[in-house]
């Protein structure tokens, strides 16, 4: 198929951790053990965007927790939901104290509906779709009680489960005005099982503090704009428009579980790609320029009440050909002129040089 002359796609690196801790007080559970053996929480959040868990947004994450990890692993904590009170601090009930002579290992998660009664030991189940969900989760193995400090807590770092994707559109050809009528990311795996890491999700990202996602499956298309009428249309300026931002269509940046990205036929069979149905217009004359008589097939969109093109862009670029978990991808699309379009347009113009024919009389 023919594209538009020009495409670019960036990739912004949004590697999402998160973080630090919140001061929490001593909790007693009325004097039956040492306050400082009661086991704490303490959890932090870098960057605030949209739809994004922070530290602002985060007010509940849930816990399992186990003993003897290295053998015959112990249920110590069974799903047990950690909230945030109205001065910031988490607390959770029945408040568990510190085994002696044994280390925990702490598995959490946000959002509740994520695991449910589940386990962290074996694959998560998960679906994606419509990808309007960001997941955390958190590793902290081999803890022992701080019993000699006070106030002493589990420092949870979180990480993001799923890769974040944004697309945003412009033209920079101002003699052009390009509307658009709907957005897509077709053909994407929604279903996939999730593998908690074994070692600690503290500190920098290693490939052992990294969950690992295996089994993607069921593909299908997420829709970012979809017009329903003229007024739905969007036409783009020099400065690029965010097609996942709220309000236009289904809205949001879309949380896509990490998969491998493929573009080995120009938009058929299993290939990934952001799909584009729009028309392209003479910003003076309002005369429609593309789709045209010259358009091929494939490029047209048979029933459409607009009657658009359809543009076709790989996920897939040769920078990385997957989506990596706790990542942000960043696609721009910038839509020009091309050659189906028949505009007029003059080239460098050339000189014949003139040819010399003398005679000379004598």
């Amino acid at each position: 198929m023919k594209h538009t002359n020009l495409l670019f796609i960036s990739l912004a690196l949004g590697s999402m951790a998160i973080s630090s801790c919140t001061e929490s007080e001593p909790v007693s559970n009325n004097g039956q053990q040492a306050e400082e053996k009661a086991i704490r929480f303490a959890v932090n959040t870098e960057h605030t965007r949209a739809g994004d868990i922070t530290t602002n947004n985060l007010t509940s994450f849930h816990v399992y927790a186990y003993t003897n990890v290295g053998t015959t692993p112990s249920l110590f904590m069974d799903n047990v939901e950690v909230s945030k009170t109205g001065t910031n601090t988490w607390t959770y009930s029945p408040v568990e104290y510190w085994p002696a002579n044994e280390t925990v290992d702490f598995y959490a998660y946000a959002p509740a509906e994520w695991i449910g009664k589940g386990t962290p030991f074996g694959p998560v189940a998960y679906d994606a779709y419509p990808g309007t969900q960001d997941i955390i989760y958190a590793v902290c193995p081999d803890m022992k009680g701080n019993v000699g400090m006070a106030n002493a807590q589990v420092l949870l770092n979180f990480r993001h489960a799923l890769s974040k994707v944004t697309v945003k559109m412009s033209s920079t050809n101002t003699d052009l005005q390009v509307k658009v009528s709907n957005v897509a990311l077709a053909n994407l795996m929604t279903k996939g099982n999730f593998n908690f890491p074994s070692e600690s999700t503290a500190g920098s990202a290693t490939e052992g503090s990294v969950g690992k996602w295996t089994d993607q499956n069921t593909p299908h298309a997420y829709l970012l704009h979809m017009s329903q009428d003229q007024n739905d249309l969007i036409t783009l300026s020099t400065t690029a428009t965010d097609m996942s931002a709220t309000g236009m269509g289904l809205g949001g940046a879309k949380y896509m579980i990490p998969q491998t990205l493929s573009w080995r036929s120009n938009g058929a069979g299993n290939d990934n790609y952001i799909t584009v149905m729009c028309s392209i217009y003479d910003a003076k004359t309002g005369a429609k320029l593309w789709p045209n008589d010259n358009t091929p097939s494939e490029n047209i969109v048979e029933g459409s009440t607009f009657g658009d093109g359809l543009l076709k862009f790989p996920l897939s670029t040769s920078r990385f050909s997957a989506w990596e978990p706790g990542y942000h991808y960043v696609y721009n699309l910038v839509i020009n002129s091309n050659d189906e379009m028949g505009a007029i347009e003059f080239g460098t113009p050339t000189v014949d040089t003139f040819v010399d024919v003398s005679t000379t009389y004598e």
